[in-house]
């Protein structure tokens, strides 16, 4: 035999058709899935394989937070909606006064106010303006000794003649009542050339202070505009300073006419035009001794020092969102005189 023929015979017998078994697909199935699925299991998933899971984990809940997160929740807050929850505290300070410093004063029983200012008092001198307001919201009689354009402070160091106002600011207004000389006063009012000056100056000429029972210092932001100084740290009494005015006028009162009651009224909000043309916010803008507020700070700290008074109108009448009690910037108008009456007469019949 043939090496090719031997191997043609080495071929495996055929088998009989009718014997023939088919496989069994179910079987061969079941068998891989088995061995895939212990292969599977058996190895482990590497580990950045799970540094992404987890990241990518971290990264979708991130995502999540901040979506509802910018969604926010409703709170029911409505932003045009008028409450006091937020209301600022007022500024109010309330000195009594000692029973011995009335212990040789007589009650005449009327109550008699001395009101000394500025404009808020002078703008309107007739039956509707503040001072008589503020007297029928009391029950009192007062006089009204306001100059208009005046200031609590000196704007220099001696009174000059180029600048008269000096001569009617806290200080000197005070200074001339108590010692009742008028002298500089006769001379400057008639060159202001206001009839509210004027009748302010026969007024305090007509006052006799044994029978005055308070007294009323209310300017507006003149102080504030015209840059004066609110303090200074080596004289407490310095003339030229919103604070030293204050506290030299409330001594000098005390000293002698220790029955009367002193009350500072704040200055209430405002605005005017600088030089340059641009508007200046009293709640915002500093010229060099801050704003308004930094005022009354100043004037709150002269009124405890003093043992007197402090009422707030800044932010208890007149304030930042009043703009409608306003006139000219800073004027007091007719509902502005009212909610300053309103004002000083819940706290002065305390």
């Amino acid at each position: 035999m043939r090496p090719e023929e031997e191997h043609l015979n080495t071929a495996p017998p055929k088998k009989k058709a009718g014997a023939a078994k088919k496989p069994n697909p179910s079987r061969k199935k079941k068998r891989r899935s088995r061995q895939s699925s212990g292969r599977f299991f058996d190895k482990r998933p590497s580990g950045h394989v799970i540094f992404l899971i987890v990241f990518t984990a971290v990264l979708l809940f991130t995502i999540l937070r901040l979506f509802i997160w910018n969604i926010g929740k409703h709170t029911g807050y409505d932003p045009s909606e008028t409450t006091t929850e937020f209301d600022v505290e007022l500024m109010d300070y309330l000195q009594p006064l000692e029973p011995e410093m009335r212990e040789a004063w007589e009650d005449d029983g009327v109550t008699t106010i001395l009101a000394l200012g500025n404009d808020p008092l002078s703008d309107d001198r007739s039956g509707s303006g503040l001072a008589a307001l503020m007297a029928k919201a009391t029950d009192s009689t007062i006089y009204n000794g306001a100059f208009p354009g005046s200031s609590i402070a000196m704007k220099n160091t001696e009174y000059k003649n180029d600048y008269p106002l000096d001569g009617v600011s806290l200080y000197w207004v005070a200074a001339a009542l108590v010692n009742q000389n008028f002298d500089l006063m006769n001379a400057i009012v008639p060159g202001m050339g206001s009839e509210a000056a004027t009748a302010a100056l026969e007024t305090l000429k007509s006052v006799d202070l044994s029978k005055v029972d308070d007294l009323v210092i209310f300017y507006d932001l003149q102080d504030y505009k015209g840059g004066r100084i609110v303090y200074d740290e080596n004289n407490r009494k310095n003339l030229n300073t919103v604070y030293g005015a204050l506290t030299a006028a409330a001594e000098l009162f005390q000293e002698h006419f220790p029955h009367i009651r002193i009350y500072v009224v704040s200055q209430p909000y405002g605005t005017f035009t600088t030089p340059d043309g641009k508007t200046a916010d009293a709640d915002k803008d500093d010229f060099g001794n801050g704003t308004l507020v930094d005022y009354l700070n100043w004037e709150v700290d002269a009124c405890r020092s003093s043992g007197i008074s402090f009422i707030d109108t800044y932010y208890g009448a007149v304030t930042v969102e009043d703009s409608d009690c306003l006139e000219n910037g800073y004027h007091l108008n007719e509902k502005g005189r009212k909610k300053v009456a309103e004002r000083f007469a819940s706290v002065f019949k305390e």
